[in-house]
């Protein structure tokens, strides 16, 4: 029997991280995040990002040379009606998902309200 992971509330104070592909098709030419980087996937539960104080920047962008780190405040996403979760994988306890309704505009929203960390 599978012992049951403990889950953790998030709170609007939280920050959600969330890795960004060096691509530019994911960033505008005004340094505004492209709303397809808070855009749900086929197949996808949420969006999926990393608890904050479950973790480190660095473990969170896994690769510095290949990905940015953004953060948004939990609050924001629950502005739009989200819900924040926190869905732990194996190997990332951090791991949390943005569900709901997620249409093009909120994810428009959450992409401005991303700011960047730098990671060293």
């Amino acid at each position: 029997m599978k012992d049951k992971v403990q889950k953790e509330i998030i709170n609007s104070t939280d920050r959600l991280l969330r890795r960004i592909p060096q691509n530019p098709d994911f960033i505008k030419e005004d340094g505004v995040l492209a709303s397809t980087c808070f855009t749900k996937k086929k197949g996808e539960n949420g969006v999926s990002v990393d608890l904050e104080r479950l973790t480190t920047h660095a473990v969170s962008i896994k690769d510095k040379e290949r990905y940015f780190l953004y953060y948004i405040e939990a609050s924001v996403s629950e502005e739009q009606g989200l819900e924040n979760v926190h869905d732990p994988l194996p190997d990332n306890y951090a791991h949390s998902l943005i569900t709901g309704n997620i249409t093009r505009s909120i994810a428009k929203r959450l992409a401005a309200a991303a700011s960047k960390i730098q990671v060293d």
